[in-house]
């Protein structure tokens, strides 16, 4: 949702056949359509499998930072028997205390840490050295150019609708679900990663399925 507000349309956009890509693919192709240039909108998106993707450098950072420390605390609560995947309530419960945690340290790594690092000149690869975050906002310092189209917000709206992906609610959990949760944790915001399992532990013992 947040990607269609955004008033710039990438010339091409590169996606594997998967489900969720369904809905991006014919919303690029609508709005490409917009600009006439194209024989075929369609050609504006660029199919292969997400194995491709040229960001291995993004995973490995990620995993250092972020995937070991997280996985090292689901393992504990797995062999301790404190979470079950095959639950529905065990896996509600998770979502509820670390998605946000989860998006909060993306949020910090993606702005804090991956976009402000310096790539370094890679030899025998036509690739900008720089910081990424500069590279985009003033390609043209770096030999590139910027190619986004412009889209007008009435543009947007109408693709919006007729995809329907503004209908509905981004939220993950039922409301009495959560209003349960928010009971015994009211703010998850202030839930450090290190307290994540011990909250975690406290939600599940409090909480009340009855309520629900």
């Amino acid at each position: 949702m947040n990607a269609i507000l955004l008033p710039v349309l990438p010339q091409r956009i590169r996606i594997d056949k998967g489900t969720e890509t369904v809905v991006m693919a014919t919303m690029q192709s609508f709005l490409r359509a917009q600009h006439g240039d194209l024989e075929n909108a369609t050609d504006s998106v660029l199919y292969g499998p997400s194995t491709q993707n040229k960001i291995e450098r993004w995973w490995r950072e990620l995993l250092e930072r972020m995937e070991r420390f997280f996985k090292q605390q689901l393992s504990t609560l797995v062999e301790d028997g404190d979470y079950d995947s095959s639950n529905k309530e065990d896996r509600n419960l998770l979502a509820y205390v670390y998605i946000p945690i989860l998006q909060k340290e993306l949020d910090v790594f993606r702005v804090s840490v991956w976009n402000n690092h310096r790539v370094r000149k890679q030899k025998g690869k036509e690739l900008p050295a720089g910081v990424p975050e500069h590279i985009y906002t003033c390609p043209e310092k770096y030999g590139g150019e910027k190619c986004g189209l412009l889209v007008t917000e009435q543009q947007l709206m109408e693709v919006a609708n007729l995809s329907n992906v503004l209908d509905g609610t981004d939220d993950y959990l039922e409301p009495n679900f959560r209003k349960e949760c928010e009971r015994h944790i009211l703010n998850t915001d202030d839930i450090t990663p290190a307290e994540a399992a011990n909250a975690y532990l406290y939600l599940k013992a409090n909480f009340d399925s009855n309520r629900v």
